[in-house]
């Protein structure tokens, strides 16, 4: 039961990781405007740390298995996205700080999420 809660993430999350991942790299100025908005708007950072909050529950709470496999892509998706929802509420200066203000860091993330919705595709693939 646990692997078919995996495969079902990985279906969502694969291609919607690969796709902003491959945004973040060839729209990169666009991430650029979201990025400076989000810094400027407070609401943002918590409706981006509730939505991330949210997802990596769900996720962990369907599927937190730590099987050395494929499939421990999935659980550390929800993990990471439940300490991403964290700070993001309770210390949006850190995030801004760790992850806003280095442009070459957001290209680097675009490839990071790029590979890690590849590897959730080929996951549901070699199911």
């Amino acid at each position: 039961m646990q692997i078919h809660h995996a495969m079902m993430v990985a279906s969502i999350f694969g291609p919607f990781l690969f796709i902003i991942g491959l945004w973040m790299l060839f729209y990169h100025d666009n991430m650029m405007k979201v990025v400076t908005s989000m810094k400027n708007t407070p609401a943002a950072f918590y409706l981006v740390g509730a939505l991330n909050l949210f997802l990596g529950l769900i996720i962990v709470n369907e599927y937190n298995v730590w099987m050395w496999n494929a499939a421990l892509l999935v659980t550390l998706l929800g993990w990471l996205m439940i300490i991403r929802g964290l700070i993001c509420l309770f210390m949006p200066q850190l995030f801004v700080k760790c992850c806003m203000n280095y442009p070459t860091w957001l290209k680097v993330r675009g490839v990071v999420v790029l590979i890690w919705g590849i590897l959730l595709f080929w996951l549901v693939a070699m199911a």
